[in-house]
């Protein structure tokens, strides 16, 4: 039968939450399942928690050794049999990119799939990638909580493309490829095998997003800020590649950009202005590793306050700087920097059609009284 779910908040249980959500999760999620069943849909809808892959560890043990963590174990315990009494998923976030940004002595081909790692051997079982590790990893846990057999759910999965040293296109399109084609197998993982559920993260980028993590945040979309595919993928994992269909009838603003006025004398004002540009736009790409990171200190300039003029929809008041910044017809973009467009807003789009036909109107009155 197919289901959907209900999902319960999102991570309640990251460590960097110091408990926070401990008392009212599981609360929460028992009564949303219990509105669900007096609803009479309690057969076709589950609710569920995602969670993020620290809720359990085994550390340098390997997956053989999972656990959930010590400070939430009786409550995981609790959550785990709940979901097994109510045959409801375990939703879990699974993101190797993580463990290579956080930890430098992280190998990296074992992010991927394509085996070029060095094994990692335990209680006779041999892996050379994370994702089988890190779910195998929660299938144990899910067998000491007491809920062996437990449906496990890949919630989010993906790579980011900028704002990072291993936040790139290129290594976005190595992980795809690979994952997807693990998936199109349909072999699941030594202790989960078969078919196993996955949403990606994400569609977009977020351009205002938290980036207390890392700038790398704001670029987890497989499409551009204008909807349009950053790189060929396969969805079927089937070694057929082509770019995803991007948004259609995009409206973008004018070709402008504003850029440092090089003959502006008070450049004392440069790193404030910088600053209040960035902490109101998006200079994630500018972050070491960035995809903007190799532009000269001039070029960080522009880069920052061209952002700010593009998401302030090109108002010429947002390109003044007290005289430091110039607006500009020619494409400031660089190597792998694009110094992106601002897109046209939909108030902005009805508010032209509308003075549009108000025109027309007036122009065919004149037309009637000549």
């Amino acid at each position: 039968m197919f289901q959907r779910y209900v999902a319960v908040g999102n991570e309640p249980f990251l460590k960097s939450y110091n408990g926070s959500f401990m008392k009212s999760t599981f609360p929460a999620l028992q009564n949303v399942q219990k509105a669900l069943n007096s609803a009479g849909l309690g057969d076709k809808i589950k609710a569920t928690i995602p969670q993020n892959a620290d809720v359990y560890e085994s550390g340098n043990s390997g997956p053989s050794q999972g656990d959930f963590r010590s400070d939430i174990r009786d409550l995981m315990q609790k959550i785990c049999r709940f979901f097994k009494d109510n045959n409801a998923p375990f939703l879990v976030n699974i993101y190797p990119f993580l463990s290579l940004h956080e930890n430098n002595n992280f190998p990296i081909e074992f992010a991927f799939f394509d085996e070029k790692a060095k094994p990692v051997r335990d209680n006779g079982i041999s892996y050379t990638n994370m994702f089988d590790a890190n779910l195998d990893t929660l299938v144990v846990s899910l067998k000491k909580a007491g809920s062996p057999g437990v449906k496990v759910i890949v919630g989010e999965i993906g790579w980011p493309t900028d704002g990072d040293l291993y936040g790139n296109v290129t290594l976005a399109k190595k992980f795809y490829s690979g994952f997807f084609k693990k998936m199109a197998t349909k072999k699941g993982t030594p202790l989960y095998p078969g078919y196993i559920e996955y949403y990606l993260f994400s569609l977009t980028d977020e351009n205002q997003k938290s980036i207390a993590p890392g700038s790398f945040e704001r670029h987890w979309g497989v499409f551009k800020y204008d909807g349009q595919a950053k790189f060929p993928m396969d969805f079927t994992g089937q070694g057929h590649e082509s770019m995803p269909v991007g948004a259609k009838n995009i409206k973008y603003l004018e070709n402008k950009w504003c850029v440092l006025n090089k003959y502006a004398e008070d450049i004392g004002r440069l790193p404030s202005s910088v600053q209040y540009a960035c902490s109101r736009s998006d200079c994630t790409a500018l972050s070491y590793g960035g995809s903007c990171n190799k532009l000269d200190a001039d070029g960080n300039v522009s880069y920052a306050f061209n952002m700010y003029y593009q998401m302030n929809s090109q108002d010429v008041e947002s390109c003044v700087f007290d005289g430091l910044a110039q607006i500009v017809e020619k494409n400031a973009s660089t190597g792998s920097c694009l110094f992106p467009i601002g897109l046209e807003s939909a108030g902005v789009r009805i508010g032209l059609d509308a003075m549009l036909h108000i025109l027309a109107g007036f122009f065919i009155f004149l037309a009637i009284l000549v």
